[in-house]
């Protein structure tokens, strides 16, 4: 890794500020927007109230709806339409999957060439047209985030974008969108984001600035976490009386994502890359967590132990089942996809593949201890 670090979306978080985003997509001069969007929230019917509480209707020209573990071609065909619509701009409007593929609606909304073709690092001829975020879950903290990530199956590990430029110009942190979350989104989406923080403490492209970041979200998501779990259980949350918990959530997610952004990725992540593992991504790295929180703990600063030591309390809080539900077949798919991967060669502590296997199997027998 670089010795770098940066962030350059610009980040407006607080309560309400999603009546902002109208006046923030003017700002860079744009009239024509397409939006790109979860297609889960309109089919819950949210997505409809997010843009009225937007106030972003009279600048929006075409609507792409992404599936979860977005596919290259969605991406492409979102494109197409909006060159098409002489869109300027694109809105995302989602958790981890609506935001990486607006990230690559926008690089090719600019760029002529296929979507495989910039996999990999700085491969965009021409900058994306901007793009302004509003997450809907805390967790993948893709809003801040120059990387994006789409699945194509048959391929041994996702397609992975990134590059200088590729981060939204602005990112929408309100968490009041996040007042219907459900259970399950909530609880994958704030250990997505827990692992990013915990992994950038492990990772050989750490620094000081990561550190900060890092130890401060990874404390954040552990002591917010189950009172947002339980808002949900309860009504608070929907009923608007949880906000500041919330809040709290999604930045400290936002905060995790730019500590890993320029730490890089580690072990865990490497593992889950694999798109024939079909398992949501926050569950499936929440599921890995422990495991490789423990084996890499030796490494860890006394404040990073002492957050890999919260672990367990926090999945008995949050009622969290981290047994890996997997046979030896989708192991060794995991494994391969972490051969020769980037963030596993980032991880601080070296791994063979006896080592994994015996992680994994630990994973699929027992919950969040090791031996």
């Amino acid at each position: 890794m670089k010795p770098e670090f940066s962030s350059s979306t610009r980040i407006y978080s607080r309560l309400g500020a999603l009546s902002d985003a109208a006046q923030i997509l003017r700002g860079f001069s744009v009239s024509r927007v397409m939006l790109v969007a979860d297609g889960g929230l309109d089919r819950l019917g949210l997505l409809e109230t997010i843009l009225d509480r937007a106030q972003v209707q009279d600048l929006i020209v075409g609507k792409a709806l992404i599936d979860v573990n977005p596919s290259p071609n969605q991406a492409v065909s979102a494109s197409v339409e909006a060159r098409a619509l002489g869109a300027e701009a694109v809105l995302a409007v989602g958790g981890g999957s609506g935001l990486s593929a607006a990230k690559a609606v926008a690089l090719l909304m600019t760029n002529d060439a296929g979507i495989t073709d910039l996999a990999g690092q700085d491969r965009a001829e021409h900058p994306p047209v901007p793009t302004v975020a509003v997450p809907t879950t805390a967790g993948s903290g893709s809003e801040v985030s120059n990387a994006l990530v789409l699945h194509e199956l048959g391929q041994t590990r996702e397609i992975v974008i990134r590059g200088d430029g590729y981060e939204p110009v602005a990112a929408v942190l309100d968490a009041t969108v996040l007042r219907g979350l459900p259970r399950a989104p909530l609880v994958f989406a704030a250990l997505d984001a827990l692992t990013h923080a915990l992994e950038a403490l492990w990772s050989r492209g750490r620094s000081l600035f990561t550190d900060a970041c890092a130890l401060h979200s990874a404390s954040e998501i552990i002591e917010v976490l189950p009172a947002a779990v339980s808002g949900q259980a309860n009504g608070t949350n929907a009923r608007g009386e949880n906000d500041e918990t919330l809040q709290r959530l999604l930045e400290a997610a936002s905060l995790a994502n730019i500590a890993c952004g320029n730490s890089g990725l580690a072990l865990v992540h490497a593992l889950s890359s694999s798109p024939a593992v079909d398992l949501p991504h926050g569950r499936q790295n929440g599921i890995l967590l422990p495991q490789i929180a423990q084996f890499n703990r030796e490494i860890l600063s006394a404040e990073g132990q002492e957050l890999v030591d919260r672990l367990p309390e926090l999945y008995d809080l949050i009622e969290f089942d981290s047994r890996l539900d997997l046979g030896p077949a989708q192991v060794e798919l995991m494994i391969k996809a972490s051969r020769g991967h980037v963030f596993r060669q980032n991880n601080a502590r070296e791994s063979t593949d006896e080592e994994l296997r015996g992680l994994l199997r630990w994973a699929s027998e027992s919950s969040t201890e090791v031996p």
